[in-house]
């Protein structure tokens, strides 16, 4: 149900537009959940771009708008946690859900055996041996596969494979 709102705008469409005229259909479809989180999303957005000096009318880089969107979606997998330990479910489930909404402007992650191939390729590029050149590692693996991996879960995965 959460993706028939999504505008399927041309690749590269910048994120501010796609974040505009979604949130311009979920308040026309009075879905007041999604409009909640896409007006945090903007205003998030704009903030950003604010503290880039861009002004608030401003169009981030779409390495920028990204980091927003994924920052966005770690504090809620945070407040999940949290909730969840403190015996809040009802409110971790609201904020899943918030992060179902978010992650549809997120590329799709490496994940699994991709991610696994996409570290042990990083791994022999670099020639690294040792968990001392974890730094180097996870710098070629963002060099290649940009923001479409999970970096706790590669940092765990290096440090397996590295002795």
């Amino acid at each position: 149900m959460e993706d028939h709102l999504l505008l399927d705008l041309a690749p590269g469409e910048p994120m501010l537009d796609r974040l505009q005229a979604d949130l311009k259909t979920s308040m026309l479809a009075k879905d007041a959940p999604r409009t909640g989180v896409l007006r945090m999303a903007l205003a998030a957005y704009k903030n950003e771009a604010v503290a880039k000096g861009l002004g608030p009318q401003g169009v981030l880089a779409d390495a920028d708008g990204l980091t927003v969107i994924k920052r966005l979606v770690k504090s809620r997998e945070d407040s999940v946690d949290q909730y969840t330990k403190a015996g809040y479910a009802d409110r971790a489930a609201s904020e899943q859900a918030e992060i179902a909404i978010l992650k549809a402007y997120l590329p799709a992650m490496l994940e699994g055996v991709q991610l696994e191939t996409a570290v042990r390729e990083a791994i022999a590029a670099t020639g690294a041996a040792t968990k001392k050149d974890m730094g180097q590692v996870m710098k070629a693996l963002q060099a290649a596969h940009g923001a479409s991996f999970d970096g706790k879960a590669a940092s765990a995965l290096v440090n397996s494979l590295l002795s």
